[in-house]
């Protein structure tokens, strides 16, 4: 369960998100909606604990155990544009590292998901021949694909063609459908199909 309360984000005087309560019930399925520059970006960094609130609680419990601040990302799977994947590695290596701290679920068939994300020609490459398509595979990949209860999305289908939306889909009903998911979205309808609730952020600059 992840329960905001009166959470706010400034830069300076300009508020990103203002008194923004809400409740992640566990195993809930959330759409972030609002428009560029609502904060929904932020609210994702926030809930991963890569970025601090400049007000409020963020309060993040799992089976009724209090998880720190400086812990969530322990639980947590995020893919997003901006997330940043070493450049330098592989993808073979990049796999490789990530599983080290991040590892699959148990009976994941590694071979068989690599055919599917139409990456498994690409395993030698460096991710800096990637296009930003790849990438975006790569990341969601990694993310939905492991025992971490939390799964954070932002903009999911950012650079995806048709097929990189059925992996999509195929990666949230194989890995996903237990975890708490939060999605933020600019109302791009196959990022949250699965979703039950919905926050509504409003810009307030």
């Amino acid at each position: 369960m992840i329960v905001l309360e009166g959470l706010q984000k400034k830069y300076g005087k300009q508020h990103i998100l203002q008194d923004v309560t809400y409740t992640f019930e566990k195993g809930s399925k959330t759409v972030v909606l609002g428009s560029n520059g609502s904060g929904k970006s932020t609210l994702i960094k926030i809930l991963s604990g890569a970025l601090e609130a400049t007000e409020g609680t963020l309060s993040v419990s799992l089976n009724d155990v209090h998880i720190t601040a400086k812990t969530i990302g322990l639980h947590v799977g995020i893919a997003a544009p901006y997330v940043a994947l070493n450049p330098m590695f592989s993808l073979s290596e990049s796999i490789d590292f990530h599983t080290k701290f991040c590892p699959f679920p148990a009976g994941f068939e590694q071979a068989e998901w690599l055919e599917k994300a139409g990456l498994t020609k690409h395993l030698n490459k460096r991710l800096s021949a990637f296009s930003s398509g790849m990438l975006q595979r790569v990341r969601l990949l990694l993310a939905i694909a492991n025992d971490r209860p939390f799964l954070l999305l932002d903009e999911p289908l950012s650079n995806l063609d048709s097929d990189g939306v059925q992996l999509y889909k195929a990666l949230i009903h194989s890995f996903a459908l237990s975890k708490t998911i939060v999605v933020g979205s600019n109302y791009q309808k196959d990022e949250y199909l699965f979703c039950t609730n919905e926050l509504l952020l409003e810009k307030h600059y």
